[in-house]
């Protein structure tokens, strides 16, 4: 698996946010969206994927003897992934849970990207054997990982609905999975996460316009495929991320650990983040750490 550099990430981070600022100026965004996704969804796709396993392929066996889930079984779960698009595949050790969540409980609320290069629980769970296996095997190639976010919510119940509150589907590349980790407790009266099983097979040209679905479409039409997924700390989930899924809005603080990784890097594979808010992350860890440098040996490999 490969991270990518820092200061390669600062630099299209800029440019990008630059694009997305001057296409929202001349009201272009929507058009680009639907255009990106009528591209991304297209028959072609398919004969671009098999290109992209010929190349990047065969996906490396990792031994699993120091994971921290080393019970997984990758052929398992990738055939659900494919079937269903989410995979609730079990809870990391409570001692490391433990260990990471004395940090991760007292960030403020907000999205801390690429927090791989900050977090050395996150660079680990970004590098476990038995997870790059479910991955390499579900994509069918060497997976590279774009983005390492932790996002931190406060109670959300009773607010306005932002658009991760509603039914949607994202893509970082041709093929991409979303690894998940909840650093809370997380109950049904929390901001849980809701996936729709078998919605990334059958994306409709109304979704696909549309950039998702509606509660009520979804609760009419596809009632029996809705999949809550709550769980303790630790819990860790696999995603699609071509599934329609949502976060509810909940009672409780959450915290969540998302990475996605794809199989292959493009230009607009280099994450999302503002240097700003990069160094402000930088800050926040330091502060809570105390420690003055926080870059991980692995976070330029």
């Amino acid at each position: 698996m490969f991270y990518y550099p820092a200061s390669r990430t600062r630099i299209f981070s800029r440019l990008f946010n630059w694009a997305r600022r001057t296409t929202r100026r001349f009201h272009l965004s929507e058009t680009i969206r639907i255009a990106r996704q009528l591209i991304h969804f297209g028959p072609w796709r398919y004969s671009i994927i098999a290109l992209i396993q010929f190349f990047r392929g065969p996906a490396r066996w990792r031994p699993t003897n120091v994971s921290l889930m080393h019970g997984l079984n990758a052929k398992t779960i990738a055939s659900a992934l494919h079937t269903n698009g989410v995979y609730k595949a079990g809870t990391l050790p409570r001692s490391f849970t433990q260990s990471m969540t004395k940090i991760t409980d007292q960030l403020p609320a907000a999205e801390y990207h690429q927090s791989h290069e900050v977090s050395q629980h996150v660079a680990k769970i970004a590098s476990d054997p038995a997870i790059l296996n479910v991955v390499s095997e579900y994509l069918q190639c060497e997976p590279v990982l774009i983005e390492s976010s932790l996002f931190v919510t406060n109670p959300e119940a009773g607010k306005k609905p932002l658009s991760q509150n509603h039914f949607h589907f994202d893509y970082a590349g041709w093929q991409s999975l979303n690894v998940f980790v909840y650093l809370t407790d997380v109950s049904i009266t929390s901001s849980h996460h809701v996936a729709i099983a078998g919605s990334h097979k059958r994306i409709t040209l109304r979704t696909l316009l549309d950039g998702g679905m509606s509660d009520k479409d979804a609760y009419t039409s596809l009632q029996h495929d809705i999949t809550p997924i709550t769980g303790r700390a630790g819990t860790v989930f696999f995603e699609n991320v071509e599934t329609l899924h949502k976060r509810t809005q909940g009672h409780e603080r959450r915290v969540l650990l998302n990475l996605t990784f794809t199989s292959h890097r493009n230009l607009m594979s280099y994450g999302r983040a503002h240097p700003n808010q990069l160094a402000r992350r930088d800050k926040i860890f330091a502060d809570i750490t105390g420690q003055s440098s926080l870059k991980n040996p692995t976070a330029d490999l």
